[in-house]
């Protein structure tokens, strides 16, 4: 589906991306780990068309979007949850959701409808908040609204930005779950996580950045069991 080559991104004269290239197939969860500062961050803003790459290409289903902006990009079935969730507080929960079918090329009532039956679903506490404004929700709940309303875009592809940021153990266990049930209803997801362990549990594939580089790549499970990668998530350098 998602196809990374040789990217390269700038902010002004600093270089975030040196020449990454990646691939996320159609129903996979993908997965980046990496220090503070690799460009977790700026990969996704990358995809989503927030920063226009300096070099390489991104295709989806081989059509090239790297030129595009973020609007298209959400047309095309991209959906970009950001970090530190991005709710609008003077919004209620509905409102916000609701701000998620604006990418979609005007979608009916009743799709809206069954859109926030399928959110309400998967974030029950969601439907019970629905007329509370975002500021008065929990940062749980911010980010499940978060997540949600990136959903309401109909993505095939969902790009997570650090969902666990914050979260307390309990919280960050049922985002997690919800994670896996969105996969399992078809569509595919690229997580960036700062718990590296829980995210490589959830996801198939992974890689690990390090300074704007691709330094490991592998199935989920190898890395787990790869001393490289241990030594990354306590901060270590990495050979490449």
């Amino acid at each position: 589906m998602l196809e990374v080559t040789s990217l390269t991104a700038s902010y002004g004269a600093v270089r975030a991306l040196k020449g990454i290239s990646l691939t996320v197939a159609e129903g996979e969860i993908v997965t980046l780990v990496g220090a503070n500062g690799a460009g977790k961050t700026t990969t996704l803003r990358t995809l989503s068309g927030l920063l226009h790459p300096s070099q390489g290409t991104i295709t989806l289903d081989g059509h090239r979007i790297d030129r595009m902006n973020p609007e298209k990009i959400v047309r095309l079935g991209v959906s970009h949850v950001p970090e530190g969730r991005r709710v609008f507080p003077g919004l209620t929960v509905m409102d916000n959701l609701q701000l998620g079918t604006v990418g979609r090329a005007r979608p009916g009532r009743q799709s809206i409808l069954d859109d926030l039956e399928r959110t309400f679903t998967l974030f029950p506490v969601l439907k019970e908040m629905q007329n509370r404004m975002g500021w008065m929700l929990s940062g749980g709940q911010q980010q499940m609204l978060a997540i949600g309303r990136g959903m309401m875009a109909r993505p095939r592809l969902l790009l997570l930005d650090e969902p666990s940021l914050g979260l307390a153990p309990v919280l960050v266990q049922q985002v997690f779950k919800t994670i896996r049930e969105i996969n399992a209803e078809g569509t595919a997801i690229l997580l960036v996580e700062q718990n590296a362990f829980m995210a490589l549990r959830t996801a198939s594939r992974g890689y690990v950045l390090e300074t704007g580089r691709i330094v490991l790549e592998d199935q989920a499970a190898t890395l787990l069991d790869d001393e490289r990668m241990r030594r990354a998530y306590l901060g270590a350098k990495i050979d490449a």
